[in-house]
């Protein structure tokens, strides 16, 4: 487990985008969900229902996790302006109050929208319709002046589908302005609350919806627009699964300058599976230092507007489920308390790399999923992909040798044998990955003239105890069952080059703690899994976060902005066939494949950029920063 201060966790929280995993002690770890978001400058909120205010099972449970409320229908068009100009804010000063006298914060949700408007408005047009908006938000916000912390001022304000479009609504037909001219009035009438653009389905940087809306908040920057934020619902089911690059959403947002809050969070589905996905999010969040915050939207499953999905952390009988404890641990820094390790330590461990296609989405899942795990290197890997090592060091993981060829050891003479291990740890150490204290035999194969070489290079010889099969074509869920038998002091076999074995990751450390078991490292004194050495933490330093710039048809322009460190080495790796084409304010040199770009300053600061031909490829690059 990795352990720091709550002062190291507050700093790195405030910039935390690269892949160092930084948290709490559990001393300090808070015990609820709100208390734990405010260790990390967050806020975790929930949707209040006035109707269930004197329900004491909801009320109890929103008053103890909960340190921001969102009216869940009060603060609507249709309940706030029933009739023209005769406002009724009743329902929504209930839930209101409630929150101010307990002490939380609020969010207002929503000013315009085409949705839940009163029949009154349904049946205006044109200029009238224009003018009868604009007075709604601006009597609304200044009912409210002073005691809202973020206004959902426009929501869902773009279509469904491919074409990037707006909403063909009544308010878009009042002419393009009326989402820039609703936050100029949201701003004139409550100076101090955050004004956000609100919508579902922009959780995938990729889709064209989501495309529209970063396209109208650079423009809104642009043109001084009073835009602070962005929300993201977050409504997550198989029709609109959680997407992998749900991270790289939030980063593109925060690299418009714009906080971004997720603002309505539910999640179909139950069991392990659920709480991998709440534990996702959370991460997603935490990784952004402009993530506020996240919301949940209701309390238990049954108070969710979908309660057939089962979205929420609570059951029916306001029970917490593995939803909850997968996000509490998540907001604690994928730390677990010491009872959580109560049957002992286990070791995760990939072979083969590291790899440029598949190493850097195996460090992310490793630290999303806040666990460390033993790297077997081969040395040609390492000196040929040696930004990649520096990026396994940086995100904490253990680092091993598992020969240079990854030949049949025992084919070899003992000059030969010792050339495989040698020529690895100097490959390794070479690559900033420090001195390897651990050998895997490829294959398994070993004996006593080759764990003597081994030990005379002070490497002690492992194997395993559990095999994944991943090399032998399992699937993801075969390799979580296998590593379900895994017991203390035990290791799995698992390799870097499989999109299975990362996309099993979640799984096995969910059932991990489940089972009262912690991802620990391997001792090089006995060769067993046992809890991390507190000599050995994972480096600290800087962090590296990336956004979007200009794109055109075949290329696109990326920015890189470290925090943490002024003396620092950024990893910015590409996939086949993206080619970096240009750089600017930094110094970079390739590793030998041409997708992995090392940066280091060159006198201009700590930002820097460069254009990428996609090629047909438009996933984005992955960065890892190292303080040198």
């Amino acid at each position: 487990m990795i352990r720091r201060s709550l002062a190291a966790l507050a700093a790195a929280a405030l910039a935390a985008t690269g892949l160092a995993v930084l948290v709490p002690t559990s001393a300090e770890a808070a015990t609820t969900l709100g208390a734990s978001a405010a260790q990390t400058g967050r806020y975790f909120g929930t949707a209040i229902s006035a109707g269930k205010l004197n329900d004491a099972t909801y009320t109890t449970i929103a008053n103890r996790e909960f340190d921001m409320v969102t009216a869940e229908n009060e603060m609507k068009l249709d309940a706030t302006e029933p009739n023209q100009n005769q406002f009724n804010y009743t329902a929504g000063d209930r839930v209101a109050n409630w929150a101010t006298s307990n002490g939380k914060r609020l969010r207002g949700h929503t000013l315009a929208w085409h949705s839940q408007q009163p029949g009154w408005m349904q049946n205006l047009s044109g200029t009238a319709l224009r003018n009868a908006m604009l007075n709604h938000v601006t009597q609304v916000a200044t009912h409210y002046r002073g005691k809202i912390y973020a206004w959902d001022v426009v929501n869902e304000a773009f279509a469904d589908g491919s074409s990037g479009a707006r909403r063909d609504s009544n308010l878009q037909r009042t002419g393009n302005d009326w989402i820039e001219v609703s936050f100029r009035a949201a701003r004139a009438a409550d100076p101090g609350a955050k004004l956000c653009y609100n919508d579902y389905n922009i959780d995938n940087v990729d889709h064209a919806k989501t495309k529209a809306v970063v396209a109208m908040v650079r423009d809104f920057k642009s043109r001084g627009v009073p835009i602070d934020c962005v929300g993201l619902q977050a409504h997550f089911n198989s029709g609109n699964p959680l997407p992998s690059n749900f991270q790289t959403t939030l980063s593109t947002f925060a690299g418009l300058g714009v906080d971004v809050q997720i603002t309505e969070l539910d999640i179909q589905g139950s069991g392990t599976d659920q709480a991998n996905k709440y534990r996702q999010v959370t991460n997603a969040c935490l990784a952004i230092s402009r993530c506020n915050g996240i919301t949940v939207w209701g309390v238990r499953d049954t108070d969710s507007w979908r309660p057939g999905d089962t979205p929420l952390l609570f059951d029916g009988n306001g029970n917490k489920k593995a939803a909850y404890t997968a996000t509490l641990d998540a907001l604690n820094g994928g730390s677990t308390p010491p009872s959580d390790c109560r049957n002992g330590y286990v070791a995760l461990t990939y072979d083969d790399g590291p790899n440029p296609g598949t190493t850097p989405a195996l460090l992310n899942a490793l630290r999303a999923a806040g666990v460390r795990a033993t790297m077997f290197n081969t040395g040609q890997n390492a000196a040929a992909n040696a930004a990649l090592i520096a990026a396994q060091a940086s995100a904490g993981m253990w680092i091993a040798n598992h020969s240079y060829t990854h030949p049949h050891m025992l084919t070899l003479s003992t000059a030969a044998m010792s050339s495989e291990l040698s020529r690895t740890q100097t490959a390794i150490q070479n690559a900033g990955g420090g001195t390897p204290k651990l050998f895997r035999p490829p294959y398994g194969e070993t004996n006593a003239t080759l764990e003597s070489v081994a030990s005379g290079l002070g490497l002690k010889t492992i194997t395993w105890d559990v095999d994944s099969q991943d090399w032998n074509g399992a699937t993801t869920a075969q390799i979580v069952q296998a590593a379900g038998r895994l017991t203390n002091g035990q290791s799995i076999l698992m390799h870097d080059q499989y999109a299975a074995t990362v996309a099993a990751i979640p799984q096995i450390v969910s059932d991990l703690r489940s089972r009262g078991l912690c991802a620990g490292m391997i001792s090089p004194a006995t060769g067993r899994a046992v809890a991390p050495d507190a000599t050995n933490p994972p480096p600290g330093g800087c962090t590296a976060t990336y956004s979007d710039g200009q794109s055109w048809p075949d290329r696109f322009n990326g920015q890189v902005a470290v925090t943490g460190a002024s003396n620092w080495t950024v990893t910015v790796t590409v996939r086949a066939p993206q080619r970096i084409i240009a750089t600017w304010n930094a110094a970079v040199s390739w590793d030998t494949t041409g997708n992995v770009m090392t940066a280091r300053p060159n006198g201009s600061g700590n930002t820097f950029g460069f254009t990428v031909l996609h090629g047909g490829n438009q996933t984005r690059p992955t960065v890892t920063c190292t303080a040198t």
